[in-house]
């Protein structure tokens, strides 16, 4: 991959998963030690993660190829009790929706939540089909509301505004087999970062909350 390539996939991420990075920081808190417990191994988020010292980062997965610290189905409770840590954050971030049953799945981390602990979710709405075949479900506000019923503080947040929806559409046509979409999906990275000053200000103006990518939440027990 070259070096346009690379910068162009930094850009994408940038925009798809846009605000969950400063979603993280601020619910983390990076100055004080914290323990994690990250569901979902590997990748850019747990990546992300593991720049910051002050944290002591266990990963499970259900996939052994992600390379987690636990081979793990959350949607089994026997499995996740034998687990023997003490988190102060659980981090579950574009999970659910890969989940056959994600109600059995919050079900679980709701048992396993003391009530000093923080879980910190994230899920989509508006957004495309990826890592097929196991791509289930996409979640309202109002879906997730009754999903998490059972924790007693909840917190769910839009990620992003309805401009940025509709470039993140068009920015994911990178992964269609079509080198024409490809080229057309280039285009509109570079005219997002020139708009972005002008996508900002009408997202302010002008709010629309029933259009974003996904939502921020954050549950205590």
């Amino acid at each position: 991959m070259n070096y346009f390539s690379k910068v162009l996939v930094r850009l994408t991420k940038n925009i798809t998963r846009k605000n969950l990075h400063k979603f993280i920081a601020v619910e983390i808190d990076f100055i004080k030690k914290k323990k994690i417990l990250n569901i979902g191994a590997g990748g850019p988020i747990e990546e992300y993660l593991k720049n910051f010292k002050n944290l002591e980062i266990v990963s499970i997965d259900i996939d052994k190829k992600r390379k987690p610290d636990f081979v793990i189905d959350i949607t089994n409770l026997n499995q996740l009790k034998k687990i023997k840590y003490d988190p102060d954050i659980i981090c579950c971030f574009e999970v659910l929706e890969h989940i056959p049953d994600p109600q059995t799945a919050i079900n679980n981390l709701f048992k396993i939540c003391k009530k000093k602990t923080k879980l910190l979710v994230s899920v989509p709405f508006n957004f495309p089909i990826h890592d097929e075949p196991h791509d289930y479900f996409r979640f309202t506000k109002y879906g997730i509301a009754h999903l998490f019923k059972k924790f007693s503080n909840i917190s769910i947040t839009e990620r992003d505004g309805w401009i940025d929806v509709i470039f993140v559409f068009l920015i994911r046509l990178k992964t269609s087999k079509s080198f024409f979409l490809k080229i057309i999906s280039n285009m509109f990275i570079i005219i997002y970062y020139i708009l972005y000053p002008v996508n900002q200000v009408l997202q302010s103006l002008f709010q629309f909350k029933n259009m974003t990518s996904g939502y921020f939440i954050v549950l205590k027990k």
